[in-house]
Order: C-alpha cells, then structure tokens, then sequence
C-alpha cells in the first residue's frame, strides 16, 4: 500500500513479481470473499467491521491487546467520508537496470550550472521504478492499449504510428 510495505513484503517473500499483494477491499470499501468471515461488511462504516474482527480474535484466541488509539484520520475533503487505502494495479518502467547507461549520459553531458549535475546524479543514482499510471488526474498519459486479458499490449510510439493503428 505504500514504499515501505512494499520493500518490506518483497524482501519477506509475501510479494513477488508474479504473485501480488492480497487485496481483500473492493472499489466501494467492503471486505471481499477473500475475507471469509467478514465478506460484505464495509472496512469503515460505523467501525462494525472493527467490533466484528476484535470479537473475532477473542473468540479464537488470537487478540493480544483490546484498547483504542484516538488518532487523526484522513477523510475526502469533497464528501468528509474517510479515505481507505487500497492496492490498485499499476504499470512500472524498471529503471535499475538503465541507471548505469543514465550515470553515463549524464557524465557526458554539459551541466549549466554545473552544481546541478551533483544533485541530479544523487537522485538518478537512487531512482525506484517510475509508476507511470498514476490513476489521479495529475497522472501521467500513456499511450497503451491492452485487451481485457492483457495478451494484447500495444504502445504507441510516434503520432505517424497511431495514425497507422
């Protein structure tokens, strides 16, 4: 759901780049089957979930600790409902394995002013992979279409080519 639980997940094993992260929340913020006992009960809503999963734990043995934190939640500023965090798919560009061929560019280049190089460098140097298909509106456009099964990936590269697609 984030950096951390990403590199986290990955160097556990739970994740790995051909079995996903579970995702056991659907579009509109209800448990899915693959939460069996708590199928259809919406993660936020009234906090029953939250009675349903203590309840839960105490019934089997599994809860260490019963009490309540009171933090600061965030909430959508356009309906003030609570925001629930949720993996969505998304495409990457794997930038590891071209940072060398950037360093190298980047040696032959000109640099004006030349202490922009340095800063540049350090942040090329450290690069993760770029998500390319940020799903807000600031995202970035690309120029791919997939079949519904994905077996088809088509990305356009120049104007001339779309207008022979």
């Amino acid at each position: 759901f984030g950096q951390d639980d990403y590199e986290v997940a990955m160097k556990a094993g739970v994740i790995n780049e051909k079995r996903l992260a579970p995702n056991p929340v659907d579009e509109t913020g209800h448990f899915t089957d693959e939460v069996r006992d708590f199928a259809g009960m919406h993660v936020k809503f009234e906090g029953k979930a939250d009675k349903a999963i203590i309840k839960h734990l105490k019934g089997t043995g599994r809860l260490i600790r019963d009490s309540q934190i009171t933090h600061s939640y965030p909430f959508c500023w356009r309906s003030d409902t609570p925001l629930i965090y949720r993996a969505v798919p998304a495409w990457f560009i794997k930038i590891q394995p071209i940072i060398p061929q950037m360093l190298e560019n980047i040696e032959k280049s000109h640099w004006v002013p030349a202490s922009v190089k340095n800063r540049f460098t350090s942040g090329v140097s450290r690069a993760p992979d770029w998500n390319v298909s940020r799903n807000r509106y600031w995202g970035t456009p690309i120029p791919l279409w997939a079949s519904s099964d994905l077996k088809e990936i088509v990305c356009v590269g120049s104007t001339q080519e779309l207008k022979e697609l």
